[in-house]
């Protein structure tokens, strides 16, 4: 069935879009709303905006508030861009008009806090969040001090594999729970955090052994895909069965009990939940040697994002010379 335009349907239920001088607007809607229903919210939604949204600007404070509760409830990440925008008007004032912010004040800010050791892609992320409110709460087309600022130049994203002998011991440390399911499961098929949310029962066919994972709103390699499992990932989703580890969760408590674990087995402090996704795409690329494979069971479409993982893994020929190095040098060392 072809749906109107404006009207998109989406794994989590259904999402309007209006586009108004530039400006955007998207609300979502559950699956068990009727496509009648949706119609009606956007014929709603266009003759609001067509009627005229008031782009007057008030203090930084009520704008923000406004961006956030009416353009923004909806989208992904709202608990992020809060934070990002929150400390914006902190740093500018609340009291501030948003029409009375300049680019000059904008970079002074993100340099100071370039200069207070935050990290580039981390001002990046400020910059972006700021970007977007006085996009979508003026439209495109409006003044923007944001624009002229440039961004902060950063490294390349260094290799997270993480050896899996080492994630097995950590994996073993945790009681069998929810949250040891689902970062079992996370370390064996490589699936994101978002795609163990979105499971359900009928996407494992136990018989082909195989998984499927759904398409996320967020990133370039999103599509859905099925992956073949191996016999620890059919494991891991027995125990996901077991313990009824299906649904949403909270991230934050999951983190904190895999890096406890990770930790108290030798893996760096710095160790993420989403390094088993890295690890299983390196350990993938290691023991075939095929990128596009291991870009295919990830969900990848950049032949960008899977070289993260194959710089992870060490060519074999580089640990063969390597060991070839030792024989000699030890040899050497005995005459």
């Amino acid at each position: 069935m072809r749906l109107p335009r404006g009207i998109t349907k989406t794994p989590k239920g259904w999402r309007i879009t209006v586009r108004h001088r530039g400006a955007l607007y998207q609300k979502r809607f559950p699956p068990s709303k009727s496509l009648e229903d949706v119609e009606t919210a956007l014929r709603t939604a266009r003759a609001r905006h067509r009627a005229g949204r008031s782009t007057a600007t008030g203090t930084l404070a009520a704008d923000v508030t406004r961006y956030l509760e009416s353009y923004y409830k909806a989208a992904p990440g709202l608990e992020e861009r809060t934070r990002h925008l929150t400390l914006w008007r902190a740093a500018l004032g609340d009291d501030t008009a948003r029409d009375a912010i300049t680019r000059e004040d904008v970079s002074r800010v993100l340099h100071s806090w370039r200069a207070a050791g935050l990290s580039a892609d981390t001002c990046n992320k400020r910059r972006a969040a700021l970007l977007a409110f006085y996009n979508t709460i003026g439209g495109p087309g409006s003044p923007n001090p944001v624009r002229g600022v440039p961004r902060f130049r950063t490294a390349p994203p260094l290799p997270r594999g993480l050896p899996f002998p080492l994630i097995t011991r950590a994996l073993k440390r945790l009681p069998k729970c929810k949250t040891r399911a689902r970062l079992k499961l996370m370390a064996y098929t490589g699936a994101r955090p978002t795609q163990i949310r979105r499971l359900t029962a009928d996407d494992w066919d136990d018989k082909r052994h195989t998984l499927i994972l759904h398409a996320t709103e967020k990133g370039a390699g999103t599509r859905p895909h099925s992956v073949p499992l191996s016999k620890d990932a059919q494991a891991a989703l027995r125990e996901f069965e077991d313990t009824d580890a299906w649904g949403t969760f909270a991230s934050s408590p999951m983190g904190r009990m895999w890096k406890a674990a990770a930790i108290a087995v030798g893996l760096p402090a710095d160790t993420r939940v989403y390094d088993l996704r890295h690890s299983f795409g390196t350990a993938i690329y290691r023991a075939s040697g095929d990128a596009h494979a291991a870009a295919t069971i990830l969900g990848h479409r950049s032949r960008q994002t899977i070289d993260r993982y194959i710089k992870g893994a060490v060519n074999d020929r580089v640990v063969k010379a390597v060991k070839q190095f030792e024989r000699a040098t030890r040899r050497r060392k005995v005459s």
